[in-house]
């Protein structure tokens, strides 16, 4: 029974003294709970001397409020408990203060889904309810979002973000938890879902986005990636599931983008290889580990010796030399590659002017451009720092470009492309016919030579098409006034074939394997020399 009250009781309840006074505290509307929760349940008060706690409950008025009751036992002098005396207070604006700051924390602003701290904690928290049940985690990346927000601008990616937000939401089951990770990759918790169900949503994902979206009267077209894991398959905690999901959507991302890859175990000896690499690439860099291999490049109509193309390789101490497709990723991804490319045409530069003294006459030397390099705004002062330091006139240095470079060129790349080939250097696009090879490539870049991939080589004279691709290439390329070097040849039959097409340089096996630049001088002697034609 309520024997005395305070003011403040009063005020924050809108109960008068005479209202609640001789009543027992079940009958209080203030504090209805109370009753069943301290005293008809085994409670920390019933089992011990004091119990607080927040509660939600309704004033007078039936406006909703926060209390906090701090309540403990009173005594005799004989040890008779007497009374129970409590200390009442109204914690509503902290506890919205508090609401708002955790909504703050946990809230993406932008889609207003959970962010990555708010995804982790539910994933958390499924573990340490239920460890056995199946779930599936998928990380959800937007494909190329770069070049929608530099081509669109910003505000519209933005726009396209909580469109693509809303419509993964849509697109899911109520018990699915969907986060935005990160600027363009959201993430996806399924419970209670098994590995082929997961597969099954990955791919209706990948169907609900590839739809077109209208967004700033224009109608804006995305792929995505997923990267998949499910537990307790591919980790019993949180930790090792996100990591191996990560792993997944890399590689997804790296095998072409627009799909679904699930996680597997040979993706983590990958990913231990990668991490190899990335710890020991900055020391073979200084340690001299890295060595250049040159391969000869011949006139196919006089035969005679032009040029070479410079090919790195890692010697390492233990495990022996490493192709450079089993590191230039990786450096590419630290930013290696930019030292490393440097040193790359220092080398080249001086076999080069080597050769020369030796009296082997003037070779061009064709080195290999990472896309990466072009984000170094010293990329063109050092080649044409490189080349005066090292004396090379600057047209026997051939720069070879991949395709991507010129796909996803920026105004900055058509810049450093035209103030290279100012410098007198020659330009060169690899692998001609492997992706897109769009003619507007060669005239919109101040190309001088195109290299036909060595797939279209390899299979001459047996392939009609590839004969057919080939032969199309040179001409074309003659009639733009470009030169063409051929790959990759390694039968007597496929130069036959390109002499007969007027294929203007040939490359491969049948001439020479690459070659160490140790031994390079006395291995090029064999070779008749000329100027090129």
């Amino acid at each position: 029974v309520v024997e005395y009250v305070n003011p403040s009781f009063t005020a924050i309840t809108q109960y008068s003294t005479e209202e609640v006074q001789g009543h027992h505290l079940a009958e209080l509307p203030a504090l209805e709970n109370l009753s069943e929760l301290l005293f008809d349940s085994p409670s920390s008060l019933a089992m011990g001397n004091s119990w607080q706690g927040e509660f939600k409950s309704r004033r007078k008025n039936l406006e909703p409020y926060w209390g906090q009751l701090s309540i403990s036992k009173v005594y005799g002098d004989n040890r008779e408990l007497t009374h129970y005396i409590g200390i009442y207070e109204d914690v509503t604006q902290s506890k919205m203060a508090q609401q708002r700051i955790e909504r703050l924390a946990y809230t993406d602003n932008l889609t207003n889904l959970g962010n990555r701290p708010a995804f982790i904690r539910k994933l958390d928290e499924r573990f340490a309810r239920d460890s056995e049940n199946p779930l599936c985690l998928l990380l959800v990346d937007i494909d190329n979002f770069k070049r929608i927000n530099d081509s669109l601008g910003h505000h519209t990616g933005d726009k396209l973000l909580v469109s693509l937000a809303r419509r993964l939401r849509n697109s899911l089951s109520a018990n699915g938890v969907l986060a935005r990770f990160a600027s363009n990759e959201f993430a996806v918790l399924l419970d209670e879902t098994s590995l082929e169900d997961g597969q099954s949503v990955a791919q209706q994902l990948l169907r609900t986005l590839d739809k077109p979206m209208f967004v700033d009267n224009q109608l804006i077209n995305v792929t995505a990636s997923v990267g998949l894991s499910c537990a307790p398959l591919h980790g019993s905690d949180p930790t090792t599931l996100m990591k191996n999901a990560g792993l997944a959507l890399h590689k997804a991302k790296a095998n072409g983008k627009h799909q679904v890859q699930v996680f597997t175990e040979v993706l983590n000896a990958e990913a231990s290889y990668k991490l190899f690499v990335e710890n020991n690439l900055r020391r073979a860099l200084t340690q001299n580990e890295l060595e250049v291999f040159y391969q000869p490049k011949l006139c196919l109509r006089s035969g005679r010796l032009l040029g070479l193309e410079a090919l790195l390789r890692w010697n390492h101490p233990e495990r022996g030399m490493i192709r450079p497709d089993q590191f230039i990723s990786v450096a590419e991804e630290t930013g290696l590659i930019i030292p490393i490319g440097k040193w790359v045409v220092r080398q080249s530069c001086r076999m080069s002017q080597q050769l020369q003294q030796a009296g082997m006459g003037c070779l061009h030397v064709a080195i290999n451009l990472s896309p990466k390099q072009f984000s170094d705004p010293d990329l063109v002062a050092s080649i044409g720092t490189i080349l005066k330091e090292e004396g090379l006139p600057a047209h026997l240095l051939e720069l070879e470009l991949t395709e991507g470079l010129l796909l996803e060129a920026t105004e900055d790349t058509h810049r450093q492309l035209d103030e290279l080939k100012a410098l007198g250097l020659t330009l060169a696009m690899d692998d001609f016919g492997t992706g897109y090879s769009s003619l507007s490539y060669l005239k919109k870049f101040p190309i001088d030579i195109i290299k036909i991939d060595r797939s279209f080589i390899n299979e001459i004279p047996d392939n009609q098409d590839d004969m057919e691709i080939t032969s199309a290439v040179v001409a074309m390329a003659h009639n733009l006034k470009l030169k063409v070097v051929a790959e990759g040849i390694e039968t007597p039959e496929q130069l036959a074939f390109l002499r007969r097409h007027r294929c203007d340089v040939g490359q491969g096996y049948l001439f020479d394997r690459p070659i160490p630049g140790r031994e390079l001088e006395e291995k090029l002697k064999r070779y008749p020399r000329g100027p090129m034609a």
